[in-house]
């Protein structure tokens, strides 16, 4: 029976992040590509349209992190790059707003059918799409999440740095919904980007921004969070590290500048991880205002990812 209780806790804790991480998403857009805010929160949360997007909408992060999340539990947990591209090559209409890296593997995948066998990629779209894996794979099954990680994303990121990235944003969502207090899950990111490295290399920047914002001395760049996984990487430890609520991380994340839809979708992923889809709508009343996937679609997805985490225990 506790088996059974502790699974229906951990779909609540995936679909809390789940939901969380499109908050964030939405809440950021509006600020993209700008320099660092003093906004009130009050402003921040007034969810308004940008150049490219919509009042409430979601962005490429949202659509590419449930694409990851359908892959594997359609997939039973065994996807493999090149179906992963095929499915987003497939979309229609395409993914709006991809990044550079996504749109040039896409190129060259309409072009040749197959992965570039290359270390090119190096930017935040890997870590961006990497929770959902985190919620398929128990903690203690850090080979498993190392694998099942670099698999999906070398698909568009192959750079050393982006692949030890999503390694740890993935660890970090496996702790997170496992109900690991924030300060075990940023502390773990240290043990991840050693455990990711015998697999993808080398992340010497990545290991120096990590282990400074671990040690608190780490802050956000004047001119805002660019498109650096390890700096992204960064931003959303230290916000998460120093976040009382799901709400202050958010508004936190979006005040940090620069690609704050990224940092604040994940963000949301890991400390709505601690929480329920219905905690997280209560606690961001504005979020009835924005693009939030159905609960009905989070939910099944929630389902299906922590089958798959139960099922390699």
């Amino acid at each position: 029976m506790s088996s059974v209780v502790d699974e229906s806790v951990t779909v609540r804790r995936v679909a809390g992040a789940l939901t969380a991480y499109a908050c964030g998403d939405a809440l950021g857009v509006p600020y993209e590509g700008r320099p660092p805010t003093e906004d009130g929160a009050e402003v921040i949360e007034t969810p308004r349209a940008s150049d490219r997007w919509a009042a409430g909408a979601t962005s490429d992060d949202t659509a590419l992190t449930l694409l990851v999340a359908r892959c594997l539990v359609d997939g039973g947990g065994e996807v493999d790059a090149v179906t992963f591209l095929s499915r987003v090559a497939a979309q229609d209409p395409p993914v709006p707003g991809a990044g550079p890296s996504t749109r040039a593997a896409l190129a060259a995948f309409r072009a040749t059918g197959a992965v570039p066998d290359d270390r090119e990629g190096g930017t935040n779209g890997a870590p961006m799409r990497a929770l959902p894996v985190g919620w398929s794979v128990p903690p203690e099954r850090v080979d498993l999440l190392v694998a099942r990680t670099v698999e999906l994303t070398r698909a568009t990121h192959r750079a050393p740095e982006a692949l030890v990235a999503a390694v740890v944003m993935a660890g970090c969502a496996s702790w997170s919904v496992s109900g690991a207090p924030v300060a075990v899950v940023v502390a773990r990111a240290v043990e991840l980007v050693e455990v990711a490295r015998p697999v993808c290399g080398d992340a010497p920047r990545l290991a120096g921004l990590v282990g400074a914002v671990v040690a608190g001395g780490w802050s956000p760049p004047p001119s805002g969070v660019g498109l650096d996984a390890a700096e992204t990487v960064a931003a959303v430890l230290h916000c998460v590290r120093s976040a009382g609520s799901v709400r202050d991380g958010l508004v936190a994340a979006v005040r940090c500048g620069g690609d704050t839809d990224t940092v604040a979708a994940l963000v949301g992923g890991l400390l709505g991880g601690g929480s329920s889809a219905e905690a997280v709508r209560a606690e961001l009343p504005w979020s009835g205002l924005v693009a939030v996937p159905d609960a009905g679609v989070v939910w099944r997805l929630a389902s299906g990812l922590v089958a798959l985490r139960e099922s390699v225990r």
